[in-house]
């Protein structure tokens, strides 16, 4: 049963952490100089340190895991927010969750070294409890948790956006994270998935897909604080229940869910001017997503993945990409690698673009199980045919 749309729900504040960087001019910089480079070496990879830099504003959390250090720096820069509210409703969500830190902890079980009780804390428990500890008594509300593969944070984005248009809530946090781990790793390659390669999504040469770690965080309010707030119009949500890994190979709720996301912003496809992708990499998922999306979309309609850059960040992705996305498309550009070659459709563009008269974007999130996200939204940015070419 769909939710009576009521009020509008607005994007006021957004972060990514990936191998791009951490801030918006690191994010734009890492788009528009460099190559994308390999992220993980399934033979080589040194599973003890970050795959990419940990900047240096991230030092006073060394005494964090890894997965609370990226949340913290990440809520910390909303402080303001956090402040000025109370009881904040906090949409966490992740696929893989604490399995590195679980690997570990198992280590120092079988070497007796620990008798840490691995359930107890669970990666969602205990990220729930640090943010709580670390900010002020009644500044957290209610903590929401998501992991539906790789759609986990898309599927917080389409509850949050749920509950704020019924009036149920006037503002939440939303963080998605993923953080490296042997056994994820592992997963993917029995099934023939990972690439020995810098991952090269949406075209011919796709070998698979590289995994990459990072974190995302959305604010969700009723009303803009700018009038350049982008505005999430419309998400579609679905199961096709096909196959426990793979898409259904007709793409029926892929086109189901960014039909109900149009449906409910209220806009036909030929509004949309571009489309940030699921993008794996991998042969069969690319091919069925721009099926669908060749079906359904014109000419005018820019396709991307940004997974060539920041790898596959699993629940974390469809947050996490929509920063990135948000940031790419107020610097007036979408951006491809300058190695970029052989597209495997018309609708992606072989080289960076100008994002002129982008109105609405669509984010799509497709993961194991069948459990698809299409999340549609208003740019609210001006004509950006003045920008110079990069």
């Amino acid at each position: 049963m769909k939710t009576q749309k009521h009020n509008k729900v607005f994007i006021t504040y957004h972060g990514s952490a990936s191998s791009l960087g951490i801030t918006t001019e690191e994010i734009l910089q890492s788009l528009s100089q460099k190559n994308p480079q390999p992220i993980t070496d399934k033979k080589n990879f040194n599973f003890s340190k970050p795959y990419y830099a940990i900047p240096s504003s991230l030092e006073r959390y060394k005494n964090q895991v890894r997965s609370s250090a990226i949340i913290f720096s990440l809520l910390d820069k909303c402080k303001d927010f956090i402040d000025s509210n109370e009881n904040i409703p906090v949409f966490l969500s992740s696929s893989t969750g604490g399995i590195r830190e679980t690997e570990f902890n198992y280590i120092d079980l079988i070497n007796k070294t620990s008798s840490y009780s691995v359930f107890e804390n669970h990666f969602f428990n205990k990220a729930s409890t640090d943010v709580r500890k670390r900010y002020s008594a009644g500044k957290i509300g209610e903590i929401f948790t998501f992991s539906t593969a790789c759609s986990s944070s898309g599927h917080a984005i389409y509850q949050a956006a749920r509950l704020i248009r019924a009036g149920v809530i006037n503002y939440a946090i939303l963080l998605g994270i993923d953080i490296i781990s042997k056994t994820t790793l592992i997963g993917f390659d029995s099934l023939q998935l990972v690439s020995d390669k810098t991952s090269c999504p949406l075209t011919e040469q796709r070998s698979g897909l590289t995994l990459g770690e990072g974190a995302g965080i959305l604010i969700l309010e009723n009303k803009p604080r700018t009038p350049n707030d982008f505005e999430i119009a419309g998400v579609g949500s679905g199961v096709d229940g096909y196959h426990i890994t793979s898409p259904d190979p007709s793409g029926v709720n892929q086109r189901k869910c960014i039909n109900d996301a149009l449906n409910e912003a209220g806009i036909s496809a030929n509004d949309v001017g571009y489309v940030n992708a699921h993008g794996t990499g991998t042969k069969m998922n690319d091919q069925i997503e721009l099926s669908v999306l060749e079906d359904m979309f014109n000419k005018n309609t820019y396709v991307t993945s940004l997974k060539s850059y920041i790898g596959h960040t699993l629940g974390a992705s469809t947050i996490t990409e929509i920063s990135i996305c948000i940031d790419m498309l107020k610097s007036g550009f979408i951006y491809q690698p300058t190695d970029f070659s052989n597209p495997i459709s018309p609708l992606i563009p072989l080289t960076t673009v100008k994002a002129n008269n982008i109105n609405y974007f669509l984010k799509n999130s497709f993961g194991f199980g069948g459990n698809n996200v299409s999340v549609l939204i208003k740019t609210n940015i001006r004509d950006n045919s003045d920008k110079k070419d990069v």
